[in-house]
């Protein structure tokens, strides 16, 4: 009214009313400088007496002009102001109940908070444009990231970002080859997400730390970034590995990460490699396709100086997997029992297993014949190995018969057939002559079953149930 006002000190001591649902609802994402612009400027608009041009409020709040505008800009996209007029720029504020996006601005609306918190990142001295939040909600809608893992590379990409005030567009373009990098690895978790990038933390530091090393003044490249990864990943080296290496470098009047390359593969393959694709094709028959760590491709490269062949660790591996046996410890033990029987070489190495395997064939049909259904151990394969060779299946059949119903069916067998041989046996009918002889000559009334040498068995007689290609309680198969 033209007739009355208030005092111009009146307004200090008003109330400004400001909305739940603002404070509910734009509040908490709102970076702080421009929530004091909004409601400085709510204020002013009560008592323009307090605020009467867009220099006394930054002024006021201590705060430059292009603060100001980005203040407004974004309360523009939180659709609580409008812009009326370009030259010279005036706003005019709306209704927080109801405030609703343009159609343009839909999108970024139904990302609000998303946006709010993507901004809080960059501090609102670089205030994002369209196109960033167009990018960064294309990881969103199309690679299918989550709002919690893609705010995580944006902060992460910031960390390794020198300048305070990046330039947004070299960033975001940066930042999306990455994106792309982790969508096609199917990290789109916040926890997927963080496991990665605490590695890429890792890979990074050591780029940096090389580059400090090589005298370079620069960031990594993402091909340096690679070739860090290989040395880490593939070839199991550690950081210590690297950095030796790089005084290595002296040598030439460009170090490069390429020239490390070459000095590491050279480090690492003593042996042209062989050791590392033996292992590598060993551990993929266990199952095991992590890179083979340092100390493995040790032991892998004493056994090809040994004389073990290739071939020989890939079939120790392969008949380890078929017994359930999948660690490289178990690889291991294996080798070191074939070495003892001097397997080095892959074609004993394979008549060996199939020896193995028949025997474990014939001594299964001797303690089905004996009435046993229990499995093969390596105690009875070494007692039927003592067999083999002197008697023929015939007459190992009719042991076996003989011994039926028995406790101990295999050591009954072992006496019977000492005997026999004792006796001069070397026929099937000779065999059976000399049983029916026995047994004619058995005092009445005692049990021939109890007629050989018994023993409650100990934990020694199984210490080598563990073959080495056997771990024999399993169902009958070849191997």
């Amino acid at each position: 009214m033209s007739f009355i006002s208030f005092d111009p000190s009146a307004g200090l001591y008003d109330a400004t009313p400001i909305e739940n649902m603002f404070l509910a609802e734009y509040l908490p994402s709102a970076p702080d400088s421009y929530l004091r612009v909004y409601l400085y400027l709510r204020m002013a608009l009560l008592h323009p007496e307090m605020g009467a041009s867009v220099e006394e409020v930054c002024r006021v709040l201590r705060i430059e002009r292009d603060t100001f505008d980005n203040a407004m800009t974004y309360w523009e996209r939180q659709g609580l102001v409008q812009r009326a007029t370009d030259n010279p720029p005036t706003w005019t504020f709306l209704s927080v109940l109801h405030a609703a996006p343009s159609p343009m601005e839909s999108d970024y609306y139904r990302y609000r908070d998303f946006n709010a918190n993507l901004q809080a990142l960059f501090g609102a001295q670089n205030l994002l444009h369209p196109k960033e939040y167009e990018t960064a909600h294309d990881w969103l809608n199309v690679f299918g990231f989550s709002q919690e893992a893609v705010l995580l590379a944006v902060e992460a990409r910031l960390k390794r970002t020198r300048s305070k005030k990046p330039n947004l567009n070299a960033f975001f373009k940066k930042l999306n080859d990455e994106m792309v990098g982790y969508a096609d690895r199917g990290l789109l978790t916040e926890e997927q997400l963080r496991r990665a990038l605490e590695y890429d933390d890792r890979v990074y530091a050591l780029a940096q730390k090389v580059i400090q090393d090589l005298r370079m003044h620069r960031d990594a490249t993402e091909d340096e970034l690679r070739l860090v990864r290989k040395w880490l990943d593939e070839w199991g080296l550690s950081e210590q590995d690297v950095l030796a290496a790089c005084a290595q470098t002296t040598k030439t009047n460009r170090p490069s990460f390429a020239y490390l390359d070459a000095i590491l593969k050279n480090s690492r393959d003593p042996d042209g490699g062989q050791s590392f694709e033996a292992l590598k094709a060993a551990m993929e028959e266990l199952g095991d396709r992590r890179i083979p760590s340092p100390d493995q491709r040790a032991a892998c490269r004493a056994w090809l100086e040994s004389g073990i062949e290739p071939g020989t660790i890939k079939l120790a591996a392969a008949q380890c997997a078929r017994r359930r046996k999948h660690t490289f410890e178990d690889l291991s033990w294996m080798l070191d029992e074939w070495s003892k029987l001097g397997i080095r070489r892959v074609d004993d190495a394979e008549a060996y297993v199939a020896r193995m395997n028949d025997a474990r064939t014939q001594v299964h049909r001797l303690l089905t014949l004996a009435g046993k259904d229990r499995s093969v151990q390596m105690g009875d394969i070494r007692m039927y190995e003592s067999w083999r060779e002197s008697w023929p299946n015939d007459i190992l059949d009719f042991a076996a018969e003989c011994a039926r119903d028995m406790q101990l069916p295999m050591r009954y067998m072992d006496k019977l057939l000492k005997g026999w041989q004792a006796a001069g046996v070397s026929t099937l009918e000779q065999a059976k002559a000399q049983r029916e002889n026995r047994r004619a000559a058995q005092p009445a009334g005692q049990n021939p079953a109890l007629n050989y040498d018994q023993r409650t068995p100990d934990e020694t007689d199984y210490t080598s149930h563990y073959v080495n290609l056997l771990d024999l309680d399993d169902e009958e198969e070849g191997l």
